[in-house]
């Protein structure tokens, strides 16, 4: 599969000439920074816990991704730099802290430091997503757009006890097709949770989806699966399977 890094990219490209009704996206892929020397101790924590990516995610798209013959975009820095599932209005865009640990780089972000930061990495990103779709259709494909992303198994002293949630906004009906299919697979599914795309969690493919007028959802998985051998390789065939109905007859076959 190729792989394209642009030299100041705000993300990477997975298969970017491929063709499938299905794009990818994950927003929340790395926990690095784009700058070195400034996270150690309780920040180098902060970065490698929930609150700097999304473990299991990067893995989990690509092997999707391979599988389906389909192109993704994913994000190349931690969603503390800047989150690519927000609008920029968003106050947690850009935190000043993570989980009471508070972000060196972002102390004395300045309005004007925070619009450079929007437009160095955040509208890279999306600007990529709508390229791709643009491709897509140009070329008669009217791609569904899934974003891939993981949750915590607790949160807030919360257990959650399932494997997997399917988020929509307007595409109940794919997403519970989606969803019945990850059952078959072995799955614990819930809609909606443990975050909701009708609250506005799933901002970025619902933005491009509803800018383009295509369907779009999207999976959110628990991090205590991917304590698994091989739990990426295990999921991505169980999610490739769920997704490949998306795809029409002339489309590559699964693997």
């Amino acid at each position: 599969m190729q792989e394209v890094e642009l030299p100041a990219s705000a993300y990477r490209t997975l298969s970017p000439r491929a063709l499938t009704p299905v794009l990818l996206t994950c927003e929340h892929a790395s926990n690095r920074l784009p700058f070195p020397g400034r996270a150690d101790g309780r920040v180098r924590g902060a970065l490698d816990s929930h609150w700097g990516w999304d473990p299991g995610a990067m893995a989990l798209t690509r092997e999707v991704a391979r599988r389906l013959g389909a192109a993704a975009v994913v994000g190349r820095w931690s969603r503390l730099l800047v989150d690519l599932n927000r609008p920029v209005s968003d106050p947690t865009l850009a935190r000043r802290e993570a989980g009471g640990v508070e972000l060196p780089w972002n102390r004395r972000l300045s309005p004007r430091k925070l619009e450079s930061r929007i437009l160095t990495y955040h509208t890279p990103y999306h600007a990529e997503i709508d390229r791709l779709i643009l491709r897509h259709l140009v070329r008669g494909v009217r791609p569904t757009l899934v974003a891939i992303h993981t949750f915590t198994p607790e949160l807030n002293g919360r257990n959650r006890p399932f494997d997997a949630g399917v988020l929509f906004t307007d595409h109940a009906k794919l997403a519970y097709r989606i969803g019945k299919a990850l059952r078959t697979g072995g799955l614990r599914v819930r809609y909606n949770e443990p975050y909701s795309g009708l609250a506005g969690m799933m901002y970025s493919v619902d933005r491009h989806g509803t800018h383009h007028g295509l369907t779009n959802l999207e999976l959110e998985f628990n991090q205590a699966l991917f304590d698994a051998p091989r739990a990426a390789q295990r999921l991505a065939r169980v999610t490739a399977r769920a997704l490949v109905g998306l795809i029409d007859e002339s489309g590559a076959a699964v693997r």
